[in-house]
């Protein structure tokens, strides 16, 4: 196999191109990829009319949803390849991940869900955000109690009493 490989005709200046393509970063690569998913965006969008400023087509929000995407990426993509230059290579993605943590919030979400509609919107609220205060993110017990009933009663207001939205009722009838 390593004789095909040699015999394949692939110059050195080619060999020497796809070393290159190695040195990019991760921050790089990702950055590439979201240039290249808000052009198609764009690309598409485009395609269903974009109007103007006074009477905008059905692809005009969208349009401009991908040319921010593309915008913001490409400023990743030059900040990522300035640290390139200061020798920041591949490392690995995953190393120094905290999985208890991660377990626990998919977890807490997951019991979220389930519990919703049965417990009600306020105090299953109050209960994930105060879990997520005192478990995930350790704080005090004052924080945990204060933020879970201001986090809960806040987003009540939000939705229920300014936007009308239906929110689910707890067996307390809130």
């Amino acid at each position: 196999m390593g004789n095909w490989l040699r015999s394949s005709g692939t110059s050195d200046c080619e060999k020497n191109n796809l070393v290159s393509m190695a040195n990019f970063n991760h921050d790089q690569v990702s950055s590439m990829a979201w240039v290249a998913c808000g052009g198609a965006i764009a690309w598409v969008s485009a395609g269903y009319g974009l109007g103007s400023l006074a009477a905008p087509g059905s692809g005009f929000i969208t349009f401009l949803a991908g040319m921010g995407i593309c915008f913001f990426a490409s400023i990743g993509l030059v900040e990522a390849t300035l640290r390139n230059r200061k020798e920041h290579r591949w490392q690995p993605v995953l190393k120094g991940v905290r999985w208890e943590k991660t377990f626990l919030v998919m977890g807490a979400l997951t019991a979220y869900a389930l519990l919703l509609t049965s417990l009600g919107f306020i105090l299953c609220t109050a209960l994930f955000v105060g879990f997520m205060l005192r478990v995930v993110k350790p704080q005090g017990w004052l924080v945990v109690i204060g933020g879970g009933i201001l986090a809960a009663l806040g987003t009540y207001g939000i939705f229920e009493l300014w936007l009308k939205a239906q929110l689910p009722k707890g067996p307390l009838g809130f």
